[in-house]
C-alpha cells in the first residue's frame, strides 16, 4: 500500500513549510495532487487556498497580498482568507451575491511549532500536542526540513525499529557487537501507539558532544509516541538528567518522496550543550537512516490481502503501527478494492 491508495490520508495534518517562509509572500504548495497557495494576510491570518483563480485559472501564488486579500496576477481579482472574492476591478460595486459565486477552495491550515500545517480535507485528529514546546526550562532547536526519496510508511516503520540501530548507526550510537534490541512496552492510543524501552547505546564523540556525558557508553530512557500516519515524538532521558525530545513529521509529496521535518526540544542551555552540537548529532543519525530508507520500495504491506514481509519478534511495535494504519483505512476511509489474486 502507498499513502495515496486511500483517500483517508487526506484527512490528516501535514507540515508544509516553515512559518517564516510566509514573510516572503504567497507560497505554492502541493499535497495529494491539490495545488494550493499559502499566504499571510495583513491582520496575521494564515490562509491556504486553491492555487487557481476561479476566473481564468491563473496561479494565485504568483500574485501579491494586498491587506487582507490576495490578488490574482492576471486580472487583479482579490480573494479573502476564506476564499471568497473581495474585489473585481473590472466590475466596480461587487455585490454579496456575486461574491458568493466567485470563490476558490479553502483548505485547513494552522501554525504549530513555527511551521505551517495543512490538511486537504476535514482532519480526523488534531495536530499532536507537545507540552514541552515553549514551556519554562525547555528550548527549541530547529533541525531539518528537506525532501527524502522514500515512502511515508517506511519512515513510520523506522520510528520504532530498535533492531536497525546496531547496524545502521554503528558510527554514532549503535553497537555492532550487541545486535539484540532490548524489550519494549507498547501501548495503543486512538490514532497511534506509544513504545517505551531502556536502550543501551554507544556514546562516541558526536554523542558526547550532544549529551554532555563523556563515557563511551550510556543508556537512553526512550519513549516514542507515534501519531498516524507519520508524526513522532521521541522523548529521550539520559542518566545526567538531560532530556532530548525529537519531533519528526513526514509529509507525502509522491509515492516515494516525502518532506522530512525535524526539530528538537531540550531541557539544558546553550552554554551546556550548543544547539549546533545537538543538530550535528541528529543530522549524522538521520543521514545514516536516509541512505538505507531511500533504498527501500515505496509500498508497505498494510492491508490483509497484501503479501506480508518476513519478520521477527522485535518488529512488534512497527507491526502494531501497520495494524493501526489498516484500522484507520477501514474505519475512516471508503472501501478499497482488493488487489487481484
Amino acid at each position: 500500500m502507498k499513502v495515496g491508495d486511500s483517500p483517508v490520508f487526506r484527512r490528516f495534518w501535514y507540515v508544509a513549510m516553515p512559518a517564516a517562509k510566509l514573510d516572503e509572500g504567497p507560497q505554492p504548495f502541493s499535497l495529494f495532487g491539490e495545488d494550493m497557495v499559502i499566504w499571510r494576510a495583513a491582520d496575521g491570518t494564515v490562509s491556504a487556498l486553491k492555487d487557481e483563480c476561479c476566473h481564468r485559472a491563473a496561479k494565485l501564488s504568483l500574485g501579491e497580498v494586498l491587506g487582507n486579500s490576495i490578488q490574482c496576477p492576471y486580472h487583479g481579482w482579490e480573494f479573502g482568507t476564506d476564499g471568497h472574492c473581495t474585489s473585481i476591478p473590472q466590475r466596480p460595486g461587487l455585490t454579496p451575491e456575486i461574491a458568493a459565486r466567485a470563490f476558490v477552495k479553502r483548505y485547513h491550515v494552522a501554525i504549530r511549532y513555527e511551521y505551517v500545517w495543512v490538511a486537504v480535507e476535514d482532519p480526523v485528529m488534531d495536530i499532536p500536542h507537545l507540552p514541552e514546546f515553549g514551556a519554562p526550562g525547555f528550548r527549541y532547536i530547529d533541525c531539518f526540513h528537506e525532501p527524502w526519496d522514500m515512502s511515508l510508511f517506511r519512515l513510520a516503520d523506522n520510528f520504532f525499529d530498535l533492531a536497525h540501530v546496531a547496524f545502521v548507526h554503528r558510527d554514532t550510537q549503535g553497537d555492532i557487537t550487541n545486535p539484540v534490541p532490548p524489550a519494549e512496552d507498547v501501548e495503543e492510543i486512538e490514532f497511534g501507539i506509544i513504545s517505551r524501552a531502556i536502550v543501551p547505546v554507544a556514546n562516541r564523540k558526536v554523542g558526547q558532544d550532544y549529551t554532555g556525558i563523556k563515557q563511551d557508553k550510556t543508556v537512553r530512557d526512550r519513549t516514542v509516541t507515534w501519531w498516524a500516519p507519520c508524526t513522532r515524538k521521541l522523548h529521550i532521558k539520559f542518566p545526567n538528567g538531560v532530556e532530548h525530545i525529537i519531533f519528526t513529521a513526514g509529509t507525502p509529496v509522491a509515492d516515494k518522496k516525502i518532506i522530512f521535518t525535524q526539530f528538537c526540544i531540550r531541557n539544558d542551555t546553550e552554554e551546556q550543550v550548543p544547539a549546533a552540537a545537538a543538530i550535528a548529532h541528529d543530522r549524522k543519525v538521520t543521514l545514516e537512516d536516509k541512505r538505507i530508507l531511500e533504498s527501500t520500495r515505496a509500498d508497505v504491506p498494510i492491508m490483509p490481502w497484501e503479501a506480508p514481509e518476513a519478520g521477527m519478534p522485535c518488529d512488534k511495535a512497527n507491526n502494531m503501527a501497520r495494524k493501526k494504519l489498516r484500522e484507520i483505512v477501514e474505519t475512516y476511509g471508503p472501501p478499497l478494492a482488493r488487489a487481484a489474486e
